[in-house]
């Protein structure tokens, strides 16, 4: 038996953490069911991986080294569209390493360097519904630099932060807490990932800092032969302006380690919000389905005028239901609910049909103007109804998240949560999901007649639609969940093949994901086809001089080295991963 992580307690709320513990160990029971098999690293027998674990151990310790059945059970993918010896057939990996330096990275290549042995870097392994820690190449060693969990500064007067992969949201707001600083960090649904691994990831908050890539000031990045390098003005040696200005001097390359294979990534500055002396949480629901073209329109309107500080999250009917239960309260029949049923729904929960949560932030008279620029604006959509809730620091300059009732430090706050995790047991105690995230314009009739398209492939796959739409000025990521039961193979096979028709009816949209279940990397890297997919030639091209070994990541966003470009080599590596993915192409 796999032993079970420690009991959670990060969480403000205890049933949180209990709900993180029952998720978790539902996963490791699943997974228990099924025997480890033995797998080795491409090009090694077992006496030669025994002198490579060695190695390692030699480096790193003996726990800093994980093999055999606890690693297969903690470092699978728990949402995996098959059951788990055949997941492990395909792309089960040999074992973890744990390093706490930089050093024992830069060490860790060396060996890998010597003998091509293919590394697929995580820093928390929580990228759910895109693979969790799973690495696309069988026989991978996994890198987690979950141990590298130093926040090495918390600076509110410039508002900004500095830590290494390891560091959680859980942790960040915890030394802000501790350290009794005037910031509030950004967090996604999850607090329990990393904050380097999301913000690499093009991952979001819901504070006005909230867009976190683009929040990123200065990385430390250990190339695959070794090398350090700092980006931006983090080269000049003891620099005081790293995290200050992104430009540097000449090229930069914050954005090059953003979803790549390139290097990996110790250290990382991101912006954050500053502690506001307000806050209101406020929250639009609009009666129709057609109404979210001209609710999307409205908010538009408003983040390109400054009305709104944070981005506002956009969610419909089947949305709010996976916040209050089991789908077998509100539905027992197979399919998708029927839109009958769901207009019942709605009337005895009293909701809209889109409901829209945003927040506002500042000085009182600040908020206050800003909320009736948005109630003046709502006023052109008869059926929306707007409500808010607002807070002010009382006695002190600036609020902070433990000021607020507990019931209002939400993430809109920079309050980390387990919550969203309860939304996995929709379908079934076991439940799991698969992300479809394409990018559109934020034009209300644009992302109306692409719901409606991509309700059609939800339903006609048996699932409903759950729409997820974050809305920024210039751009709108369009989330579809798509929950199903992990013990049904019918259900997760027709999840993973309705995510393939989703891929494909987007792109006859125009628009393609911003990141990619790791099963289908290269399905997605296919649709950024201009000019004979040149920005693929370059990025390969850029992955062979950095990388001339091909270990680091191979094949993640579609990027594979060279030597698994050459047919009949790297080729077996993938698993018939892309020949399945050709055949759902049909």
């Amino acid at each position: 038996m796999a032993a079970l992580p420690p009991p959670h307690t990060l969480a403000l709320h205890e049933r949180e953490n209990a709900m993180a513990d029952q998720v978790v160990s539902t996963w490791v029971k699943t997974a228990e069911r099924t025997p480890t098999l033995a797998i080795l690293p491409p090009g090694l027998d077992a006496a030669s991986w025994a002198e490579r674990v060695a190695e390692f151990q030699s480096i790193l310790g003996a726990d800093g080294v994980l093999t055999n059945h606890e690693h297969r059970v903690r470092y699978g993918d728990p949402y995996a569209e098959h059951q788990d010896g055949q997941e492990q057939e395909k792309r089960g990996s040999a074992a973890t390493l744990f390093p706490v330096t930089v050093e024992h990275v830069q060490a860790v290549l060396k060996i890998c360097n010597a003998h091509s042995l293919p590394v697929w870097t995580i820093s928390q392994g929580k990228n759910l519904g895109y693979g969790g820690p799973a690495a696309r190449v069988k026989g991978s060693i996994i890198l987690d630099l979950k141990r590298m969990n130093k926040v090495l500064e918390v600076n509110d007067r410039y508002s900004y932060y500095t830590v290494e992969p390891g560091v959680t949201f859980f942790d960040i707001y915890k030394a802000i807490k501790e350290q009794k600083k005037n910031i509030w960090c950004s967090v996604p649904a999850l607090g329990w990932g990393s904050v380097v691994g999301n913000a690499l990831d093009r991952g979001w908050g819901y504070t006005p800092a909230g867009d976190h890539s683009n929040q990123i000031c200065g990385i430390e990045v250990v190339l695959a032969d070794g090398t350090l390098v700092r980006t931006g003005m983090g080269a000049l040696d003891k620099s005081v302006c790293w995290p200050l200005f992104r430009g540097g001097y000449g090229p930069t390359y914050e954005s090059m380690f953003c979803q790549s294979n390139f290097g990996i990534v110790t250290k990382l500055s991101l912006w954050a919000s500053p502690s506001p002396e307000g806050y209101m949480m406020c929250r639009v629901d609009v009666e129709n389905e057609e109404d979210l073209a001209p609710l999307i329109d409205i908010f538009r309107d408003l983040l390109l005028r400054d009305a709104i500080q944070n981005h506002p999250l956009i969610g419909n009917l089947p949305r709010e239901l996976v916040k209050k239960g089991p789908r077998s309260q509100f539905y027992s029949g197979k399919g998708a609910i029927p839109d009958a049923r769901l207009k019942e729904i709605q009337k005895e929960l009293g909701i809209g049909f889109w409901a829209a949560r945003f927040s506002l932030y500042g000085p009182k008279e600040i908020v206050e103007v800003n909320y009736r620029r948005c109630q003046e604006a709502f006023k052109k959509l008869p059926s929306a109804t707007l409500t808010g809730r607002d807070f002010y620091a009382e006695g002190k300059e600036f609020l902070h998240p433990e000021d607020l009732p507990i019931e209002f430090r939400t993430v809109e706050t920079g309050t980390p949560s387990l919550l969203a995790l309860k939304a996995v047991q929709y379908r079934g105690e076991d439940g799991g999901h698969i992300s479809f995230s394409p990018i559109l314009p934020p034009d209300g009739q644009a992302a109306l007649k692409f719901y409606y398209d991509a309700k059609a492939s939800c339903i006609a796959a048996g699932f409903d639609y759950f729409g997820g739409l974050h809305l920024y000025p210039r751009h709108l990521a369009m989330i579809t969940m798509v929950y199903f039961d992990r013990q049904s193979d019918e259900e997760r096979k027709a999840a993973n093949k309705l995510f393939v028709e989703l891929v494909h009816v987007a792109k006859m949209h125009g628009y393609s994901e911003y990141r990619a279940h790791v099963d289908y990397m290269d399905l997605v890297a296919d649709q950024f086809d201009f000019n004979g997919q040149s920005l693929m030639r370059m990025n390969e091209r850029i992955k062979d001089a950095l990388d001339p070994n091909g270990i680091l990541s191979p094949g993640k966003q579609g990027i594979w080295p060279a030597g698994y470009r050459k047919e009949g080599n790297g080729a077996s590596a993938v698993n018939g991963v892309a020949a399945a993915v050709a055949d759902l192409k049909v």
